[in-house]
């Protein structure tokens, strides 16, 4: 789907206005370019590769806001007096600072599956498939729309919807594990490997010194 036919799907579907007097054209744009946002952060439908520069004696780097989630890591460094078995993680420190373990001991690059942060649509012609603005693959464009509907009903006091609830529960479930959002990550796994993640990303509550060296 076009940029211009999810807000106007949003718009339609809630009678919210584009007269001079009382335009809420831009907050349902605004709506839709938070979905695509959410959708890809809850569901992680599309990951990339990214190289991070690593220095050696620094084991932590701000990542900034250009990821929305890291998912798996791999090592690029030589594999000098280490165990076969050794296998690097990483802890992701509040949202934006990434800890690797072990530091690294020499200067390199280490590859990252993360999410990243889309840039947000501006024209009618702009398109969540595309690199750019998501990669979100077609078949689940319906779930960017369901979410404006969802905060767009709550907005418009929408008494059909209860709302938004109902939206909502569409959209992510009554209990929040549910609904599009559950359906779009059990096609995910489907076509990914049935093998379980060597790592999972542990969250700590503070961070200490950091920098970021460019990737």
């Amino acid at each position: 789907m076009k940029f211009l036919d999810m807000y106007s799907a949003v718009q339609a579907s809630l009678g919210l206005e584009d007269i001079a007097v009382l335009d809420e054209l831009a907050y349902s744009k605004a709506l839709v370019n938070r979905g695509v946002i959410d959708v890809l952060s809850r569901t992680r439908c599309t990951v990339r590769c990214i190289d991070l520069h690593v220095t050696a004696g620094q084991g932590q780097y701000l990542v900034g806001n250009q990821i929305l989630s890291l998912v798996d890591i791999e090592d690029g460094l030589e594999r000098v007096n280490r165990d076969s078995d050794y296998q690097p993680s990483f802890t992701m420190i509040r949202s934006d600072i990434l800890r690797l373990s072990p530091t690294p001991s020499e200067d390199g690059e280490v590859q990252v599956w993360a999410v990243k942060f889309p840039t947000p649509m501006v024209a009618d012609t702009d398109d969540p498939s595309t690199e750019q603005f998501g990669a979100v693959p077609a078949e689940f464009h319906d779930a960017i729309v369901t979410y404006g509907l969802w905060h767009g009903a709550d907005y418009a006091d929408d008494a059909s919807s209860q709302q938004g609830e109902r939206y909502r529960i569409l959209y992510e479930g009554q209990d929040g594990r549910g609904g599009r959002l559950g359906q779009i990550r059990q096609l995910v796994n489907k076509r990914g490997t049935q093998r379980a993640p060597r790592r999972r990303v542990r969250l700590a509550g503070v961070a200490d010194a950091s920098n970021w060296i460019g990737g």
